[in-house]
């Protein structure tokens, strides 16, 4: 059904696609993989009529087609669902998803009665529960993405394309997507879908095209491959075996960090109790809107505690802001790195010593040597890949940005280092990379507490798993109990839920 034929592109200096090739069939799920900067991205907004190719041919039904706006590519059926969300935030539910395909009445003008029984059918069947009137922007993230990709099925194309959509999901929304792509591929819909939860690729995937550096590298069944031939293939390097370096103990006898006792946000979280000893990975999983951020933030200072205590280096603490988690010793890092962690327009040397510079006391004079010299050993130490220090951090792939931030915020060495969600939208090289230098940070005696949007990652990487569940604990997973199917369960709310745990 759809074929690309070596296309080129290039931004500048910088070689985006070289001879890259795409082939889907009808009633297919083929899965388009790359680390960040290999060039997925750009073949997805080729196709969608973002990015002219600079050569190349593409073919729909064996015919040459020119895709050279987003209307070419919605005559030729095609309908692209964003990781960078295309909806309209003012615009509410309704006008988002029918914008400028409207159905209308005999006389030219939108038949009101079928727009909204479009729109209930549509919210319907991704079990999406909003007002239809209501704007984007006050929607969560999740609905907003689900939102995206029920758009683009809307327009009943013969080739769907999905961008890192399930990056905001979690587990119950991502379920309800599969079935609906399945639906769909046996309707006879092509589907790529771009992402960088490897598992998600085994469960709903028929086929797989890897790309490197811009080149396809190759096609093949998943059947065929595992996921060491993936990351091989991504990376062009096999990838090692990993050390069984993780204590999944409860280390009653180390020394205690982080105490929270009975703690409450409203109307969120509540009766949380939680340990975490120096030294320790830390996870908290559940699903999307189970508290999770609002038990972060807390800890940072960014939302006021309602009822509870939180003991900190064994003393009592009442943060009012994060300028006073910081002053303490308490790190942040962000998975919407664009919107609250990174500063885009800003080198690569500002976003790492930004941390630096804000801690410093009011009198403090730093040199413009010293923070030149404290940004390129973050850099190197690291491995962050930049062109210069003087280049601003937007020109950085994805997971590159990511680790700049991590970055800015272990060479300040917190004691207590924070993360939410902080590979979302990060390739699976990058993701390791850095769970690699939050494990050596662990062994060096910080305490980390990530949350994370990926049960696989959690699983990876924690030492221990609180998992929420409406706003409770609901279980702690460590040693034998750490586990796919239990912690999938206590997301669910099927182990002993809104228990106080940790204590």
């Amino acid at each position: 059904m759809l074929e690309m034929r070596a296309i080129e592109k290039r931004f500048d200096a910088v070689v985006a696609l070289n001879g890259a090739q795409l082939k889907s069939s009808a009633g297919e799920i083929r899965a388009l993989l790359g680390s960040n900067g290999s060039g997925k991205s750009t073949m997805i907004k080729v196709l969608a009529g973002l990015v002219a190719p600079d050569r190349g041919k593409i073919f729909v039904d064996g015919q040459p087609v020119t895709i050279l706006s987003g209307l070419d590519s919605k005559r030729l059926g095609i309908a692209t669902a964003f990781q960078d969300l295309s909806l309209i935030p003012t615009m509410s539910v309704t006008d988002n998803i029918l914008l400028g395909n409207e159905p209308l009445n005999s006389v030219g003008i939108v038949d009101t009665k079928q727009a909204q029984q479009t729109i209930r059918d549509l919210l319907d069947r991704f079990h999406i529960d909003c007002d239809p009137a209501a704007y984007v922007q006050t929607l969560p993230p999740s609905t907003q993405t689900m939102l995206e990709v029920a758009k683009a099925v809307s327009l009943h194309p013969r080739i769907l394309l999905l961008d890192e959509v399930t990056a905001a999901l979690h587990y119950d929304e991502i379920q309800v997507l599969f079935q609906i792509l399945r639906e769909l591929k046996a309707e006879g819909m092509s589907i790529i879908y771009v992402t960088h939860r490897m598992n998600e690729v085994f469960e709903i995937c028929d086929s797989a095209t890897i790309m490197r550096s811009g080149e396809t590298v190759i096609d093949a069944p998943i059947s065929e491959l595992n996921l060491d031939d993936i990351v091989f293939y991504m990376t062009g390097q096999r990838p090692e075996v990993a050390s069984a370096d993780a204590c999944c103990e409860s280390t009653t006898e180390g020394e205690l960090v982080l105490d929270v006792k009975d703690l409450e946000v409203y109307p969120k979280v509540w009766g949380i109790s939680m340990k975490a000893y120096k030294g320790e990975i830390v996870g908290i999983g559940g699903l999307q809107g189970q508290g999770q951020p609002e038990l972060i933030r807390v800890l940072l200072g960014a939302e006021k505690l309602a009822a509870g205590t939180i003991e900190f280096c064994g003393k009592p603490i009442h943060l009012k802001s994060p300028a006073d988690a910081v002053s303490l010793g308490i790190g942040f890092v962000s998975g919407e790195r664009g919107r609250e962690a990174m500063f885009p327009l800003r080198t690569v040397e500002e976003n790492i010593v930004a941390g630096k510079v804000a801690k410093g006391g009011i009198f403090q004079y730093l040199t413009p040597k010293s923070l030149r010299n404290f940004a390129k050993d973050a850099v190197e130490k690291y491995e962050i890949k930049i062109g210069a220090l003087h280049h601003p951090a937007s020109s950085l792939s994805g997971g590159n940005q990511q680790k700049l931030v991590i970055a800015r915020w272990i060479a300040m060495n917190p004691v207590l280092l924070l993360l939410d969600d902080p590979t979302k939208g990060v390739d699976i090289h990058s993701r390791r990379e850095i769970h690699k230098i939050l494990r050596r940070c662990a062994d060096e005696g910080m305490t980390i507490l990530i949350s994370s949007s990926d049960s696989e990652e959690l699983l990876d990487i924690s030492d221990r798993i609180y998992v929420f569940y409406e706003g409770s604990i609901s279980d702690v997973l460590c040693d034998e109990s750490k586990t796919a199917d239990r912690l999938v369960a206590a997301m669910m709310g099927m182990n002993a839920a809104n228990r106080k745990a940790g204590a």
